[in-house]
């Protein structure tokens, strides 16, 4: 077993760690960052940049450029139709209900493109450790469904990293608090990131970090601040202009940026300048916008959300049956959780001073890596006792929902149920298998489906078929049925099917492989380019200096060199011509030398 690293994949940015002598440690990426923008770009010639480069195209080409991919990964399109607000690019339905993302007339899946940071990241690691990386573990929302998970998963796939294990990241959070730490402690780790909101309740004791309840929201994060910012300054705009700007995307980009660099500095101080010239020019000239935002008018526009929080707190309290007097300590997590009153409201709800030991950004990637080096048995085993974050079930007659492992479970766990048939005579009996908390089974999440067949005919109500529900401890759903009277049993695995083939994960991931050599490749090219013409400019300023000693036939034969040089450069469309030519020039240019360095010797 190869090193494992640990990777929080963000929605805002992505963090990559590792282990090194039992301490973790952040990767630093080509860029020399610690966060890598979980930003995807494309230009109309195909090419794809990733991270940093891709997140400074934003503004200039926004319909091209993908960014939270993390809110539509593993997402019915149905459900994520609130979040089309956030982004300027194309999301639509795909053929399987899920979404889709198109780019320059090319249609992507999210976890196609979330595939593309994770081999950004993948590469890094490679490069900063100095050794190939194909194992890691990932993290996910705590409310991430199990759809979400196996999304994460295939992306992970596809990017060519075998994921060893999806932990939630408030559970990965408060693994790295315990990390060489002796005190029990019961914890609460607010995670407020980019694009999810996730509350975690956990008593942790030496070894054993037991989560004993979850709640979330995975449409609530950083984003939604920045649009309330943004729908602030439409209106302010609006009101002084009397125009509406919100179909213009590089406009609407503009504004977002705006918007997030208006909440960071919100951050430290209490009002901030918003100044954007020329956001759009009409028949009576351009238009500009300048504004001042305070802490409090944000405070104000943003209080709603911060709220939403403050609930799912309580509600989590309610699930684990705790009082706010049972926390000794809470971890905040995630960069919303940064905001002045976000942090008010947390102390004021639990009444404790917040942890602030750990980088809020980084904090989930250190714990994801623990949670590798526990697994290569490098570092000292915890053990982690997660639980449910949905309730699963069955359908039963009339729609309904039969609950058999309600939420917040701890994990591994097994349950069985009795069921009957329906009507007389009945042969068959389906099992559909579902994941949420509404009563009615069409609300729910459907997991899969199986038939029970060979049923002895008899009344309805008399056959007794057991439903036996298991889940291990990597969030894998087992399903199976027995007619208790005839033995016949059948049984599903639920690895949350995501509308992508086993078929079609291995080609994404063998067209990534090659995506990545191809880029390897051009970069390899562009040195190479950039070499021959740094020898070319040398060569040149070498004749400049030296043409009244050398020989006519050198000079002509030099000029001759430089002009196919230079010729060969604009013509080259691989490596292998160049690299002929560079060593040609490399030996010529020490041949002359060497002549120059004789005849002084000889005078």
């Amino acid at each position: 077993m190869g090193r494992i690293i640990g990777i929080d994949l963000g929605t805002t940015n992505s963090v990559c760690a590792y282990m090194e002598r039992n301490e973790p440690r952040i990767v630093i990426n080509e860029e020399g960052g610690r966060l890598t923008p979980s930003v995807v770009g494309f230009t109309k010639n195909g090419e794809r940049f990733v991270g940093d480069i891709a997140k400074r195209q934003m503004l200039i080409n926004p319909d091209a450029t993908i960014h939270s991919i993390k809110r539509f990964i593993g997402r019915r399109y149905r459900d994520a139709t609130n979040d089309l607000r956030l982004v300027n690019y194309q999301v639509s339905e795909a053929p399987n209900g899920d979404c889709a993302i198109t780019v320059n007339g090319r249609s992507y899946s999210p976890q196609e493109l979330a595939a593309m940071v994770l081999q950004k990241i993948k590469k890094s690691a490679e490069d900063f450790l100095g050794e190939s990386v194909t194992e890691a573990v990932i993290t996910v929302p705590a409310y991430f469904t199990d759809r979400q998970r196996q999304a994460t998963r295939d992306a992970g796939t596809i990017a060519g990293l075998d994921v060893l294990r999806i932990i939630n990241e408030p559970t990965a959070a408060a693994l790295a608090y315990v990390h060489d730490r002796k005190k029990a402690s019961t914890i609460a780790v607010y995670d407020w990131g980019g694009g999810t909101f996730d509350i975690s309740l956990l008593e942790v004791d030496r070894d054993v970090a037991e989560v004993r309840a979850t709640r979330g929201n995975n449409a609530l994060g950083g984003a939604d601040i920045d649009r309330r910012i943004v729908d602030w300054l439409l209106d302010r705009f609006s009101s002084e202009h009397g125009l509406d700007v919100s179909q213009d995307k590089i406009v609407m980009q503009r504004l977002r940026d705006a918007a997030e660099r208006a909440k960071l500095e919100l951050s430290s101080a209490p009002t901030t300048e918003i100044h954007l010239p020329f956001l759009v020019s009409d028949q009576s000239g351009p238009k500009h916008l300048q504004v001042s935002l305070t802490r409090a008018t944000f405070e104000t526009l943003a209080e709603p959300l911060f709220q939403k929080t403050v609930e799912e707190c309580k509600r989590a309290l309610l699930d684990a049956r705790m009082d706010v007097r049972d926390i000794d300590e809470v971890i905040m997590v995630g960069g919303s959780s940064r905001i002045p009153r976000v942090q008010d409201l947390v102390r004021e709800l639990f009444g404790r001073p917040l942890n602030k030991t750990f980088n809020p950004d980084e904090v989930v990637a250190i714990g994801a890596a623990i949670q590798g080096g526990i697994l290569e048995g490098e570092v000292k085993a915890v053990t982690l006792l997660d639980v449910t974050n949905f309730s699963l079930g069955i359908e039963v007659q009339g729609r309904r929902f039969a609950r058999l492992i309600p939420k917040n479970s701890t994990i591994p766990t097994q349950k069985a149920q009795l069921v009957s048939t329906v009507v007389d005579n009945q042969r068959t009996v389906k099992i559909h298998v579902l994941q949420g908390e509404s009563g009615d089974a069409r609300e729910n999440v459907s997991l899969g489906e199986f038939e029970l067949q060979n049923i002895q005919p008899a009344p309805r109500g008399v056959p007794r078929i057991q439903v036996k529900f298991s889940i291990d401890a990597n969030g894998i759903v087992n399903v199976s049925a027995t007619d208790l009277r005839t033995g016949v049993a059948d049984e599903i695995r639920i690895d949350a099917p995501t509308g992508m083939s086993r078929v079609e994960i291995d080609r994404l991931r063998e067209e990534a492989a090659q995506a990545s050599r191809d880029e390897d490749e051009g970069r390899e090219f562009k040195v190479l380019r950039n070499d021959v013409e740094k020898e070319l400019v040398t060569l040149e300023g070498f004749l400049r200096e030296n043409r009244g000693l050398l020989p006519k036939q050198d000079i002509f034969e030099l000029e001759q060199a430089l002009k196919r040089g230079r010729m060969a450069l604009l013509k080259a469309a691989d490596g292998r011509n160049l690299q002929s030519l560079m060593g040609y020039l490399q030996r010529f240019h020490q041949h002359l030398t060497e002549k120059l360095e004789q005849q002084a010797r000889l005078h």
